[in-house]
């Protein structure tokens, strides 16, 4: 990442990874369709009623791993690779604790949230059911993301791509066996999903075992309370930052599920295809972590700016091109994730709308995600979380007010509402932050160009100098 053109470096190790995140969506979309198709409207209603909450827990564990690998992509780019080797060691001990809490408190508190978030009672059997698998599971997720993190720290994209693939076919395989076949409902789904997991994760091991650069050794184990320390500087803002975005995300989800079950399946079906079209940004977002972290640890501050210039322009070229996508085809697509039910044309209504308005404001996410990722490569991951922080107040705001007046609108004006304040305030300490490192980093090359004063030679006493 430190050498090369920007734009076909930036490409080449994000392709790979955005197929990859594309494709994990699938886990989530594979599940509710071949629900949706075997079971009824009802159970895939009750697993979107989840995802809200699974953002906010799968994203909290998924941002301490993003963050641990800062500190890997910033060790390879310096060439410590000794140093890199330790800081996957430590991120391993640190994701091992992590899982062990988070999951546990997941899946006890998973029923009172449900409640919390008013979800309707014709659904809570499943969505509890579904949640609690799910959550007792996440460790085969999380270690999966984090061999997957390590790998493209170190600039491989492409075995976690082929892991996913592999997983992908996998789940669906399953999800066909255990739904169709065996009838074991939303339970079938979410076991299907943990399985595939564990082999995706297995896939990443055996690739890592192979890379020499990669190879721990049992020392590399021993626990180091200062670099660990600063893993977790960088792990907790992302985690927090993700954690924060979902509990807007939960409430929203709560409003929604208040309007009445029609909109909640028609936000559900709606919000399986948002989430993959939203994947491109966060994909080539993630890349710019990865980019900034090697250049920074390099010393090349103008690759960093050159690189989010031009991940931008990747950014919104692809928006465009989904917009349109979603213009025309949102009533087909909406359909097939339904199922067709006769009975469900409203709800396919109402999630084409919801595709469409939110496609209209994706261009806002192609800003949000370059700014957002170039500053946590470079190490700055408190003010990505502050920003969380003003996309939950406005979406808080906005969400508890505008749908009295404009019922399913106001829900959506609301979402895009608090990407704009996020984005705004990320461009802002950008180039705060870039001004800052650019002027730091002239004073230092000024200090080195100086002649140095000539030396002053110790003369005896009685000699003459």
């Amino acid at each position: 990442m430190t050498k090369g053109s920007p734009t076909r470096l930036i490409l080449a190790f994000a392709l790979p990874m955005l197929a990859g995140s594309i494709l994990q969506q699938f886990y989530n979309l594979a599940d509710s369709v071949i629900v949706s198709w075997g079971v009824g409207v009802d159970a895939f209603t009750a697993i979107g009623c989840t995802s809200s909450m699974n953002f906010f827990v799968i994203g909290f564990i998924g941002g301490l791993t993003q963050g641990f690998s800062i500190l890997i992509s910033q060790y390879f780019g310096a060439k410590n690779l000794e140093s890199m080797r330790k800081s996957i060691a430590m991120s391993i001990c640190l994701s091992a604790v992590s899982v062990v809490v988070v999951s546990l408190a997941a899946a006890l508190s998973s029923e009172w949230i449900l409640t919390l978030m008013q979800t309707p009672r014709q659904f809570m059997a499943d969505a509890v059911l579904y949640s609690r698998i799910v959550y007792g599971c996440i460790g085969c997720l999380v270690f999966y993301n984090m061999t997957s993190s390590i790998l493209r720290a170190v600039g491989d994209s492409r075995n976690p791509l082929i892991a996913i693939i592999l997983s992908t076919v996998m789940n669906i395989g399953l999800d066909l066996l255990f739904v169709m076949v065996f009838h074991w409902g939303v339970a079938g789904a979410a076991i299907a999903t943990a399985i595939s997991q564990v082999m995706a994760m297995c896939y990443n091991l055996v690739v890592m075992r192979k890379l020499e650069i990669l190879h721990l050794s049992r020392p590399d184990f021993t626990l180091n309370f200062a670099m660990m320390r600063k893993m977790i500087v960088m792990g907790i803002p992302m985690a927090f930052q993700n954690s924060v975005t979902a509990l807007g995300v939960m409430i929203l989800q709560g409003v929604v599920n208040n309007l009445g079950a029609l909109y909640s399946s028609a936000y559900a079906a709606g919000c399986k295809v948002v989430n993959i079209i939203q994947q491109p940004n966060a994909t080539f977002g993630m890349a710019m972590t990865t980019f900034s972290g090697q250049n920074l640890g390099a010393g090349k501050l103008d690759r960093i700016r050159q690189g989010v210039v031009r991940c931008i322009g990747i950014n919104l070229v692809i928006c465009t091109c989904l917009c349109l996508c979603m213009v025309f085809f949102s009533q087909p697509i909406a359909g097939f994730v339904v199922g067709f039910d006769p009975d469900a044309g409203q709800i396919i209504q109402e999630a084409s709308n919801y595709m469409v308005f939110l496609s209209l404001f994706l261009w806002v996410l192609g800003l949000l995600w370059p700014y957002r990722s170039a500053l946590q490569g470079m190490g700055r991951t408190v003010m990505p979380m502050i920003s969380g922080g003003l996309e939950l107040a406005i979406r808080i705001v906005l969400v508890l007010t505008l749908p009295l007046f404009m019922g399913f609108w106001g829900v959506m004006t609301a979402e895009v509402s608090a990407w704009t304040g996020a984005t705004i305030m990320l461009v802002i300490d950008y180039y705060l932050v870039i001004h800052k490192l650019k002027k730091s980093t002239n004073l230092n090359q000024s200090l080195l160009k100086k002649k140095p004063e000539p030396e002053k030679i110790p003369v005896a006493a009685g000699e003459n100098p």
